[in-house]
């Protein structure tokens, strides 16, 4: 009797259990699995040639497992290294923009004064509008021709001239970085806030005791009990720089020439714009390589000593 109950219930937690796990697989495990593989293949949706399946007038390209040809030929080109490169300065500027202006904004954010409410509101704006939206609105601001910063500057007579923010690649690089960083600070300040208002106050009251002025209590209370709140904002902007591509999209298109590709415009191109699938996935899943070296490498700096208190 037992067992059948045992049984009974455990078939009925599956039963619940089976459409997020279905959701999963579909949205998420197949997906996956299947670019992985694409990776390994060669199919060329523009070839005329090779192996197809013929459905009347209808071509369609079958894939052709190839190993690891793809990532031979994705680390044997030099675009490749060139955009490698440049993605590890955006995403290490980035990175280190969004954590300190975030902590920044939660240290002020966390303190009583008139009209917190209202700035802690204001803060998710350009958190919460799409970044389309924030290409398109910088371009409005920092445009050669019709910029409004370019305007301001020259009416009141700080610059002679327009500034081409877009037209030398290492200032359009570092706009993006810029660009990017006023939309993802919000959320790591989000982050670093709510860590800030989990410390108790006992700590700080001891530590005041002790003679520990504002620095010290920053130094020896604030930032060990954030540090489980620091990886997650280091991980979570490490992976959005390396992934950073509609800004690219709409601000650069990856120029002037090539000084705005990264390797995941690098990607998106060879994928969509060369139609080659194979190339373009092993591109991408080099991207996923270094996202989880990181991740590791963070763990070992900032988590690896770490104790919650009881």
């Amino acid at each position: 009797m037992k067992t059948r109950r045992a049984l009974s219930e455990s078939a009925a937690a599956w039963l619940f259990v089976a459409p997020a796990v279905l959701a999963i697989v579909l949205v998420v495990a197949f997906p996956l699995v299947y670019s992985l593989w694409l990776s390994f293949t060669d199919v060329n949706l523009l070839r005329s040639s090779g192996p197809a399946l013929e459905l009347g007038a209808l071509r369609i390209p079958l894939f052709r497992w190839i190993g690891a040809r793809n990532y031979a030929q994705v680390l044997a080109d030099p675009l490749y290294w060139d955009s490698l490169w440049r993605t590890l300065y955006f995403v290490a500027a980035f990175v280190a923009e969004a954590t300190l202006v975030g902590f920044g904004m939660a240290l002020v954010l966390n303190e009583r004064f008139v009209g917190r409410p209202l700035l802690r509101s204001l803060l998710l704006v350009p958190w919460s509008l799409s970044r389309i939206v924030v290409g398109l609105l910088w371009i409005g601001i920092l445009d050669f021709e019709f910029g409004a910063l370019n305007g301001l500057l020259l009416r009141a007579g700080v610059i002679d001239s327009a500034i081409a923010f877009f037209k030398d690649g290492w200032s359009a690089l570092n706009v993006l970085v810029s660009v990017y960083m006023w939309n993802q600070a919000p959320f790591a300040t989000l982050l670093f806030l709510a860590g800030m208002q989990s410390i108790s106050d006992d700590l700080y009251a001891a530590a005041e005791v002790d003679g520990a002025g504002y620095w010290r209590r920053l130094w020896y209370v604030t930032l060990p009990a954030l540090r489980p709140i620091v990886f997650l904002v280091l991980v979570l902007a490490t992976v959005n720089g390396f992934l950073m591509l509609d800004l690219i999209y709409v601000l650069t298109m990856g120029g002037p020439g090539y000084d705005t590709t990264t390797i995941s415009w690098h990607g998106f191109k060879t994928s969509f714009t060369f139609f080659k699938f194979g190339p373009g996935t092993a591109i991408l899943y080099t991207l996923t390589a270094l996202c989880l070296l990181l991740t590791m490498l963070y763990q070992r700096l900032i988590l690896a000593r770490f104790e919650p208190e009881a």
